[in-house]
């Protein structure tokens, strides 16, 4: 089957468009036909520079916070830990626009026809195809990864007029003509923000172009090719002009043609790697249409969940491969100066879950720039840690940025004062080990990230009299209670989510050393705080208690659900956990009943929940949510607004009804919906460096074919069945259901 986004009509608006991407440049396709607005992102273009942002009174202040939560007295807890810890300012900046690419087209303004536009997912091609009183015109566009600029070609049945400009309102600064066939663009993002150059240059067949202003002029030409390149002096690039221009410069010695088939093998490399097929081709509408039947009778839905499977690949290797950032709330992608959560890095879920299909989905590259970014917060979260809280090591609170900044952000009570965002993170370094397997990374980037976050929370966690180890002021994300003594507030003492992190991060450090054979000084210290942390409770309704007290929930069907964190991502609700299962889905039972999962982020959360729940048609229902109530026409996630966790969530949701690798064996097709009778799943990657090929038939299991990086011996679940299978290096070992 081939996959593809393909709409009837151009985009509106910027999240409207079609995503090109290769980590570092970005662009959003809406396809209009006489006046198209390509928006334009480069990854390090954020408004403004690094701020020192650490409350000077946040220590003088700590401990009588925390006396008055311990004694029940929230709003003067919470008043005191507003004005002390809260940072000063308090908001970090956006990360902003690039610029447009403006083409406008003339004698294109008669009757249009058989209009489409199409994403390529496969390929990483987009095109706009039309006819203007018959007459066929066609638009081709990707974003080259070796030569880091976006190729456009414009062909068509009769020649073509048009200008183009490169520009970025309101916040334009200079433009003008490079040479005699390229514009520029260049500036500054704010007071000691970053300095970007960008700049298009066309090269034509037939007619004539040239630079008229800071236009590209094309005067009835046969057919034209655009290079667009952008670069910033982030990091000390001093050449970063030269950068843009020598980019072109390669571009068009390539060829168009000659880099079009670059740019398919380097991005087919990794996203061939693996492949999902549910169907057995396309059902030939349109994904708008598509969309729309599967809302109203759910049809079509398995195709649909294939499409966002092979995006959600597509847009992780163009958000985060090969480039200098992570993908942000909306991974590489933004065309507004003042966007929805400044478009940066929510660090209490939503960066980390668009990082959980990197690993099973065999992108392990494109995990790297996130670790990059936090050993950069490690160093930031340093000074943090000392000068907020007094304490050795690192944090980070639930927000980021370009400029790995750690302290609180934001001034609702509901948020800024949660020191768990670089814990969460450390625990992603781990993660990728599990995966790879690579001890040299586990050496030299993983161990000392998670030291550093267990020297914070050594110092940082607080006894109780009966010397539990309560970590806070924090709060359960963004949640709310009502205490005994009928105070609303969000600060509290230990929450359970916490809890869940900590218990994992201090596993995770002593596990890395116990496999390095490293005898760290710490680790007497660590062992002691895992012994002495809170256990998850569960509440007399048989719910998981949310916080460590059994407070009164004020929004019962909050979007967060937090303290589910150790059923997934985490590992402590696992199959030898019952009770803690058992009490998950009453708790998601209740958070639905209430109104949960109302947000995309949200459902996609909620579904790999079922998914570890082993419930497949609670993941076919909620699947189907998420497609009726949280996907706009061109598959992408809407909050609303946009935000591209859903998407990257739900892809790692149907990979984990498919196989699952946390427990001491491999599951196969634990969650698998009774609509998906048929399929395959090829090039997953499981915990051990394993790589599966997973074949269903009539909804039960064909066979799967296990590839192990080194010679180990497995234990593999079907159903309530296992076997024991020895694997040599390199070489495939197959089981069927026969086998079980």
């Amino acid at each position: 089957m081939n996959h593809e986004i393909r709409l009837q009509s151009p985009g509106k608006q910027w999240d409207d468009g079609l995503f090109l991407g290769n980590g570092r440049l970005g662009a959003s396709v809406l396809g209009q036909v006489v006046d198209e607005v390509l928006h334009l992102n480069e990854e390090t273009m954020w408004y403004g520079g690094p701020l020192d942002r650490e409350n000077p009174d946040g220590q003088k202040h700590l401990e009588e916070v925390r006396r008055l939560l311990m004694a029940g007295e929230v709003d003067k807890a919470t008043f005191l830990a507003k004005a002390s810890i809260t940072s000063c300012p308090k908001y970090l900046a956006p990360f902003v626009p690039g610029g447009n690419l403006r083409m406008t087209f003339f004698g294109q303004n008669g009757q249009v026809t058989n209009y489409t536009r199409r994403l390529d997912i496969d390929r990483a091609v987009a095109e706009v195809t039309y006819q203007v009183d018959g007459v066929s015109m066609k638009r081709e566009y990707f974003v080259s990864q070796k030569k880091n600029v976006l190729a456009i070609r414009l062909t068509g049945g009769k020649p073509i007029t048009a200008l183009i400009n490169l520009n970025r309102r309101p916040y334009e600064e200079e433009t003008g003509k490079a040479d005699e066939k390229t514009v520029f663009l260049k500036g500054q993002c704010g007071a000691g923000g970053v300095r970007y150059y960008g700049a298009s240059r066309v090269v034509a067949d037939g007619g004539d172009a040239q630079v008229i202003g800071d236009h590209l002029a094309l005067t009835e030409v046969t057919s034209a090719v655009l290079y667009t390149s952008m670069a910033t002096d982030f990091g000390g690039r001093e050449d970063y002009e030269q950068q843009v221009l020598q980019a072109l410069d390669a571009a068009e010695s390539c060829g168009y043609d000659q880099l079009l088939a670059e740019h398919m093998e380097t991005f087919g490399a990794l996203y061939r790697r693996a492949s999902l097929l549910l169907t057995k081709g396309n059902c030939g509408l349109p994904t708008d249409d598509m969309i729309k039947a599967c809302r109203e009778t759910g049809a079509h839905l398995a195709e649909i969940a294939e499409n966002l499977f092979a995006l959600g690949r597509y847009l992780l290797i163009s958000s985060s491969y090969a480039c200098q950032l992570p993908a942000t709330l909306q991974g590489l992608w933004n065309g507004s100066f003042t966007p929805a959560w400044e478009s940066k890095y929510t660090i209490n879920i939503n960066t980390e879950m668009n990082y959980w299909p990197a690993e099973v989905t065999n992108l392990s590259e494109c995990h790297l720039p996130l670790f990059d970014l936090v050993e950069r917060m490690e160093k930031r979260g340093q000074k943090t840690a000392r000068e907020l809280y007094g304490c050795d090591g690192f944090v980070a609170h639930h927000n980021t940025n370009l400029w790995a900044d750690t302290a609180p952000e934001g001034i609702f009570n509901s948020s800024p004062i949660w020191p768990m965002g670089g814990a969460w993170l450390s625990l992603h370094f781990y993660e990728h080990f599990l995966f790879t397997e690579d001890m040299n990374f586990l050496r030299e980037r993983a161990l000392p990230v998670l030291e550093s976050a267990v020297r914070f929370f050594i110092g940082y966690l607080m006894p109780d009299k009966d010397g539990t180890l309560l970590s806070g002021p924090s709060l359960s994300p963004e949640n709310s209670y009502r205490s005994k003594a009928g105070q609303v507030g969000a600060l509290c003492m230990a929450p359970t989510m916490d809890s869940q992190i900590l218990r994992e991060l201090f596993r995770d450090y002593l596990d890395s050393c116990r496999l390095l054979n490293e005898q760290r000084p710490w680790i007497s210290q660590a062992e002691y705080v895992l012994a002495h942390l809170p256990e998850t409770e569960i509440s007399a309704d048989g719910r998981v208690r949310e916080w460590h007290e059994d407070y009164e929930e004020v929004e019962p069907g909050h979007r967060h659900i937090s303290h589910l964190f150790g059923l997934y991502p985490g590992y402590q609700m696992n199959d030898c956990e019952p009770a803690l299962r058992d009490a998950a889905r009453k708790t998601l039972a209740y958070r639905l009943a209430n109104g949960g999962g109302h947000t995309g982020w949200s459902c996609a959360w909620i579904i790999n929940f079922y998914a570890r729940l082993k419930e497949g048609e609670h993941v076919h229902q909620y699947l189907h949510k998420f497609i009726s109530c949280s996907l706009q026409d061109n598959l992408l996630d809407s909050h609303p607004p946009f935000q591209i966790d859903g998407n990257f969530g739900v892809t790692a949701a149907i990979a984990e009804a498919l196989v699952q690798s946390h427990n001491p064996y491999i599951e196969l097709l634990p969650a698998l919906p009774e609509d998906w009778q048929d399929g395959q799943f090829t090039g997953a990657k499981l915990r051990g460096n394993i790589t599966l090929d997973l074949f269903w038939k009539c909804g039960r299991l064909e066979k799967a074919v296990f590839t192990a990086a080194k010679d180990r011996e497995i234990t593999v679940r079907y159903g309530d069945r296992e076997v024991s299978l020895m694997l040599k290096a390199g070489q495939p070992q197959e089981l069927s259901e026969q086998s079980f």
